[in-house]
């Protein structure tokens, strides 16, 4: 059956010769065999160009790269032709042209697929789309993906896996159905959520159809639909309303509802109840939404009441959760254990949370722990009372406040959000004195993990393998636990608050704000989130102590503007600045000229901001700025405005996901400090500044997944201090600079997925400090001797998951 590939002259090809041979095989048996290994050829390499236009919808492009091999096809199309017009006694003919059949099948093989499976992998680089939501939403499963998060190793609880089989069987049977699943938060709704999709049964009917839906407090309606696009392989609509966004809902789901379809509604509010009945589309015949909740929704059934655990359950979990290494810690005598685990409720997350508290703790310890539980319970509401337990567990930190103020320190960041673990290290690095690179801080993150008050997340498979970075890591936290952190938070009068975090909807300020009779506030670190229906100008606000501000925001689905409030100019202290946009598109941002001269970090994520347009600012003190899914594309600037007289006191660039970035200024190259340069994923980037070799300070280099880019500067060979070179996934990038042997001080290339790469320059010999090199297989060879000149050399393999075993057929 013909395959519709956005009307691309390959793919029009492609299907014309498959829908021929799938034809000759049934009717020419004179060629049958041949036909047949041409037609298992094209059946194998079918799903790469379905991928291929899949990628090109989103992407919004056409695979005009893959013109040379429209040829080939176009040929075999005449070959297989050729079939009809030969008589089956014609033996000379015939064996002639089976050969040319043969030969044309490993053709196909050879030049055809490679080259696909080359485009394929490319494109996939450039939408990040990770299979499990990991790094392409590679870096966009952070921003977008609706794949499935993984699932948990293991689950406790019969009532757990008696759900699994209820729900599981709900879902395999045909028809169209609601189902609510709800339970207090902490029981595990999600986790459950989680286990049921990667179920093999449910995997192999709903297939890609799976989309797992965060909704939280503030469903976007718009963006969850832009979401269900990109998701599907469609090009994303740009939305201006809450009911164009349901029309184009309706759309999609009817496009890709000839298959079963899963949608998975996670954590869906009280409040929110609305939006389910806007995800309902009659006429699709196998259509399941699942809803998690703490509420129950009375118009919906089938509902499922996910309960407490049992207390054997309970105690089975605690003990696994207090033991590490396979040695109990410090267990308790039986009583004392049973007593702690009833205080818990039996909630697998207070469970967890408090039991990794008690993890090497004395005999006393349990005992105070257990009298600290006992105390206070409220019976009238559960959440309370949950987070009243999650509450005391946090008093074990006062002995490491550190922990407990980067835990606090979370809720500056909206719900069910992936914090990138970067944007965090910039604010920690500022607020608390800590090195520059944030080696300092990146222990928290991992004590936080380890004491189950957050997840730290690293979806790319080579995420490990980077240098202390952490520039792939996102953090996630349990919603419970961050309503634990802003009450934290908010205790106390607001005018005393070490943090304010605010949490707008539409234009309501609090009183204390808009009367504007507050004091100056004391507040270090201050989080201010909008929604989309935010218009109002800032109230004034003063932050005389203020050292880091997060904003988060949705852009106005009409403007898509966001302007920076005029109180930034007044708050002198302030040292890093991190603004979010989480709408789907970028966002343009005003009001940049209030930025002051005192800040030291700046992170923008999804925003519209010209790069050179910062010449005109003085950020004499910027030592980082980070650009992630921005719009950065450079403008002219007719006053001569310089980036490096606007920041001439830079440290590290990092500009990643940003697709419309070309080049770059060449005064880049005269910003004497910089030491971290980082352009990544920027697949539009075709050349770096001639004069790179001037940044004589130059530490790192990475330019991983830059997929357009064909050389590096031959200046490069200057940098004496470059110690880190990552040219990973540079799949156009031919050949190394001939004089790279200068680099002395080099001592480790990252080079996997260097497609084009065949050699390796004369002077490679004089990396005397070069330690480490990883790459792929084919790439060893080309290492390999250099181990007797280069002792110290390690070379580390990065394993292909390409699967070419078919190919041996």
């Amino acid at each position: 059956m013909p395959i519709d590939f956005a009307g691309a002259a390959v793919g029009a090809a492609f299907g014309e010769l498959f829908s021929l041979v799938n034809h000759l095989v049934k009717t020419v048996a004179a060629f049958r065999g041949q036909l047949k290994k041409i037609q298992t050829t094209l059946g194998n390499i079918e799903p790469i160009i379905k991928d291929i236009d899949k990628f090109n919808n989103l992407l919004d492009r056409s695979p005009e790269e893959l013109a040379p091999i429209k040829v080939l096809l176009e040929e075999g199309q005449g070959l297989v032709n050729k079939c009809l017009k030969i008589h089956k006694l014609n033996l000379c003919t015939k064996y002639t042209h089976s050969r040319k059949l043969t030969a044309f099948n490993a053709a196909l093989q050879f030049q055809l697929y490679i080259p696909l499976l080359n485009a394929r992998d490319a494109k996939e680089l450039l939408i990040s789309v990770l299979s499990n939501g990991g790094a392409l939403q590679s870096g966009l499963e952070a921003f977008g993906n609706l794949a499935v998060p993984a699932a948990p190793d293991f689950i406790v609880g019969l009532e757990v896996e008696a759900s699994l089989r209820q729900l599981q069987e709900q879902l395999l049977e045909k028809g169209a159905s609601v189902i609510i699943v709800t339970a207090p938060g902490g029981c595990g709704k999600t986790t459950l959520l989680k286990k049921l999709c990667h179920e093999a049964a449910i995997e192999g009917k709903f297939k890609d159809k799976i989309m797992f839906v965060p909704v939280s407090k503030k469903p976007n309606l718009t963006d969850i639909v832009q979401k269900m696009y990109q998701h599907n392989g469609f090009k994303v609509p740009e939305i201006k309303s809450e009911e164009f966004a349901v029309h184009c809902m309706k759309q999609l789901l009817n496009k890709v509802g000839q298959d079963p379809v899963l949608l998975v509604l996670d954590d869906v509010w009280k409040e929110s109840e609305s939006i389910i009945d806007k995800f309902i589309c009659d006429g699709i015949k196998d259509y399941k939404i699942v809803v998690t909740s703490r509420y129950e929704f009375p118009h919906f059934r089938p509902a499922y009441h996910l309960n407490p655990l049992t207390h054997d359950e309970a105690v089975e979990l605690f003990r696994i959760c207090v033991t590490v290494d396979d040695r109990s810690m410090g267990a308790p005598d039986a009583k004392l254990l049973n007593q702690i685990v009833e205080h818990c409720k039996r909630l697998p997350l207070v469970i967890k949370v408090v039991a990794k508290s008690l993890r090497g703790k004395d005999y006393a310890f349990w005992k105070k722990k257990l009298h600290e539980l006992s105390e206070g319970h409220s019976l009238l509401d559960l959440d309370i009372e949950i987070l009243d337990c999650l509450r005391k567990s946090l008093d074990d930190l006062d002995g490491d406040p550190s922990i407990k103020e980067r835990f606090m320190d979370l809720g500056s960041f909206p719900e069910d959000c992936r914090i990138p673990a970067t944007a965090l290290i910039d604010m920690w690095v500022e607020l608390y004195k800590l090195d520059f690179d944030g080696v300092q801080a990146t222990p928290d993150l991992h004590e936080l993990e380890y004491r189950n008050l957050a997840d730290l997340v690293f979806p790319r498979r080579d995420s490990r393998d980077d240098d202390e970075s952490y520039r792939s890591h996102y953090v996630m936290q349990h919603d419970l636990l961050r309503e634990l952190a802003i009450k934290e938070c908010n205790r106390g009068e607001v005018e005393k608050r070490e943090r304010l975090i605010l949490d707008l909807m539409g234009n309501n300020f609090p009183n204390w704000w808009r009367e504007q009779k507050q004091q100056p506030l004391r507040a270090r670190l201050v989080s201010i989130s909008t929604d989309g229906n935010f218009s109002t100008p800032w109230p004034n606000l003063e932050l005389p102590a203020a050292e880091a501000l997060v904003l988060n925001f949705q852009a106005n689905m009409q403007t898509k503007t966001y302007a920076l409030p005029e109180f930034i100019a007044k708050s002198h202290k302030l040292k890093a600045l991190i603004v979010t946009n989480y709408s789907f598109f970028p966002a343009e941002l005003g009001n940049f000229h209030v930025i002051g001269s005192n800040l030291r970090r700046i992170r923008l994520e999804r925003i519209a901001v010209p790069f050179l347009s910062m010449g005109n600012l003085r950020l004499h003190s910027l030592k980082k700025i980070s650009f992630f899914m921005c719009d950065i594309s450079e403008a002219s600037m007719s006053n001569g405005a310089k980036i490096s007289d606007a920041m001439p006191n830079l440290v590290e660039l990092d500009i990643d996901y940003c697709n419309d970035l070309v080049t770059l200024p060449d005064d880049i190259c005269e910003i004497k400090p910089l030491r971290k340069f980082s352009i990544t994923n920027c697949h539009n980037l075709s050349a770096l500044p001639e004069q790179i070799g001037q940044s004589a300070s130059l530490e790192v280099i990475r330019l991983n997944s830059c997929t357009n880019l064909l050389r590096l500067p031959d200046s490069i060979r200057s940098l004496q201090n470059l110690r880190f070179l990552d040219i990973s996934d540079c799949l156009n990038l031919r050949a190394l600079p001939d004089q790279i042997g200068q680099i002395v001080n080099l001592e480790r290339i990252h080079m996997r997925g260097c497609l084009r790469l065949s050699g390796l320059p004369a002077s490679i010999v004089k990396l005397r400090n070069l330690r480490k090199v990883v790459c792929e297989e084919d790439k060893v060879a080309m290492w390999r001797p250099l181990k007797d000149t280069l002792n110290c050399l390690e070379i580390t393999l990065f394993e292909e998951e390409a699967n070419l075993d078919w190919l041996n057929d």
